[in-house]
């Protein structure tokens, strides 16, 4: 089984706790590609990163800066079974969250979902927020299973009827406390 691991930054030393799962995963022989939404802004990185030898696919944070990759991307993709489907859930949110991240989440989901691996058959996502947004789609796309964590401030701040329509498209999710899992 490949997993991708989609994270919001990597490496992130605020997030050494995800450093650490994922390094422990590979220590336990799960084969990992870390997906990351953006480049870090930390100047420092905690030691944890050079020990995982993941593959990293940085997918475009800014998607006007990375045209010809978005286009390739959607040029792949638009003639996939799965594509009409997706792009029918992508306006459904996008006409409740009329964002420039909304369009933004999407034409990076259309990226991972052309440059995954074939032998990928399993997203994950850290965060019930945009790191979500992204594998969801990608998922949908791919026609392959996907899960998720949620802590703290991404269940919180997601507006209810996203939280409600991830959870229903996930595989499996995990949290952290027993406030988080009954809110979820």
């Amino acid at each position: 089984m490949r997993t991708a691991i989609v994270l919001k930054g990597y490496p992130r030393l605020s997030e050494t706790f995800v450093a650490q799962e994922i390094l422990e995963l590979e220590k336990r022989g799960l084969s990992i590609e870390i997906v990351s939404l953006r480049h870090s802004a930390d100047s420092k990185i905690h030691p944890i990163h050079d020990q995982i030898i993941a593959p990293v696919l940085y997918l475009p944070e800014y998607l006007h800066k990375e045209i010809p990759r978005v286009w390739r991307a959607w040029r792949c993709v638009r003639n996939w079974p799965s594509y009409p489907e997706v792009v029918r859930v992508w306006l459904k949110d996008l006409r409740r969250d009329m964002t420039p991240s909304r369009i933004r989440r999407f034409g990076q989901s259309l990226v991972l979902a052309s440059e995954l691996t074939n032998t990928t058959d399993h997203l994950y996502a850290h965060f019930l927020h945009t790191p979500a947004s992204v594998t969801r789609y990608a998922a949908k796309l791919r026609r392959i299973p996907w899960s998720c964590s949620a802590h703290a401030v991404d269940i919180w701040t997601t507006p209810k009827w996203e939280v409600c329509e991830k959870l229903a498209d996930c595989k499996w999710l995990v949290t952290c406390t027993r406030a988080n899992e009954q809110y979820l």
